[in-house]
């Protein structure tokens, strides 16, 4: 009876929609992101996964750079990594990372502040580990949420 009653409560506290993100975390719960809002850290992740997919790589490529923190933008070093290793590493993935490739629906199954830096946890298809992108506030781009470091 008390094992019913704990189930019972956690459901009504997850069903609440004010149930703690940490919980949700701990349970494997994720959010599913079909349409977000302009300007929000999960619509930056949907953009980032149109231009993955995209079929053009140059295209893709440009569409990408577009959303990448000025800082990044600003290091010779860090945009010749991006381009040649992580994006094409990332356009390898992206598929595993959506729930519905035609829609651009994704899992978020966690978020995570570290320090300037959110990392938002993308479910993977091929892992059992959720797979980081890593986000931070732009000043120089009217402090926009762009893609930092690292991301997929």
């Amino acid at each position: 009876m008390k094992r019913m009653a704990r189930w019972l409560v956690l459901v009504l506290v997850l069903a609440s929609g004010t149930g703690c993100q940490s919980l949700k975390n701990r349970l494997g719960i994720g959010v599913t992101v079909s349409n977000p809002d302009a300007g929000t850290p999960e619509k930056v992740l949907q953009d980032v996964l149109k231009a993955a997919t995209m079929p053009d790589d140059q295209e893709a490529w440009i569409a990408f750079a577009e959303l990448l923190h000025s800082e990044e933008l600003a290091s010779p070093a860090a945009m010749n990594e991006w381009e040649t290793m992580r994006f094409p590493a990332l356009r390898r993935k992206a598929r595993y990372l959506l729930k519905d490739a035609s829609a651009l629906t994704y899992v978020v199954m966690e978020k995570r502040t570290e320090g300037n830096n959110l990392k938002v946890f993308v479910q993977n298809s091929q892992s059992d580990m959720a797979t980081p992108c890593s986000l931070r506030r732009d000043p120089a781009r009217n402090n926009a949420w762009k893609v930092f470091n690292s991301c997929f």
